[in-house]
């Protein structure tokens, strides 16, 4: 999403969790929600259906209020920065533009992925084949965000792509959309991880815009796989002085 070049942490897993649940809660608050619970594994979750997520989340919604653990999950963020992707709020400013900017993206994302479909590489492991590009095309926020008004509208790459697509199978379909490592076997069980657990994944598209903007950002999760949705899609909010100074007046209703 902006940044498909950059690095992930290979640390990341339940400690990046904690570091951020006790940065906003505290120490003793961490030790009441996971007393006496295995702690959900980043490598072995998947055998167990993602369980030990599951009762992680539902104790999380119990003991703390809804916009306090989607401000913490925004700042797991799969372990990423927006330090990361620094590079972004020079050429941001060197363009003048969110919408300028944001369409360099796209077209940049764009043409990388032609390349990828010309010479048969893959992408993160996934053939982008002539089904998959068509798909991209007609999903533009999946390569960079895109302004509806005073919002942004992202959408999450499936991590499947191809059984994504040749599935009609409408669990399935969740099942191959879903990247998420803590949460996706779940979807083929009779207890799904809460998905609240995908404001970890807003944290995750609203990275890159917050290195461009040079500031934190607020958004929303208003598709997912988690709630019955076969996408997952996420509204970030523009700031108001993003909007009077970087979107030419004529344009701000689009």
């Amino acid at each position: 999403m902006g940044d498909t070049g950059i690095v992930y942490q290979e640390n990341f897993g339940i400690g990046t969790f904690r570091r951020e649940i006790c940065a906003e809660l505290g120490e003793a608050f961490w030790a009441d929600l996971v007393k006496d619970i295995p702690l959900p594994d980043i490598q072995t979750e998947s055998r167990c259906q993602c369980r030990n997520m599951a009762l992680l989340m539902q104790r999380f919604e119990t003991a703390a209020d809804a916009e306090t653990i989607q401000r913490i999950l925004c700042r797991v963020r799969h372990g990423l920065h927006p330090s990361q992707s620094a590079w972004a709020h020079e050429e941001f400013l060197a363009i003048g533009d969110l919408d300028r900017f944001l369409q360099k993206h796209q077209d940049d994302e764009w043409r990388h992925f032609v390349q990828l479909n010309k010479e048969g590489k893959d992408f993160y492991g996934q053939d982008i084949t002539d089904e998959v590009l068509d798909f991209i095309r007609e999903h533009p926020a999946m390569l960079a965000p895109v302004r509806r008004g005073s919002k942004l509208h992202c959408m999450a790459f499936p991590s499947n792509m191809r059984d994504y697509l040749k599935s009609d199978d409408p669990v399935m379909k969740r099942y191959h959309a879903c990247h998420c490592p803590f949460a996706k076997e779940s979807i083929l069980s009779d207890k799904m991880v809460s998905a609240t657990l995908c404001y970890c994944s807003l944290g995750h598209v609203m990275n890159f815009m917050e290195a461009a903007l040079n500031r934190s950002l607020h958004g929303r999760v208003i598709r997912s796989v988690l709630r019955g949705d076969l996408t997952c899609e996420y509204e970030i909010d523009i700031p108001d002085d993003i909007m009077r100074d970087y979107v030419s007046e004529g344009d701000k209703r689009a």
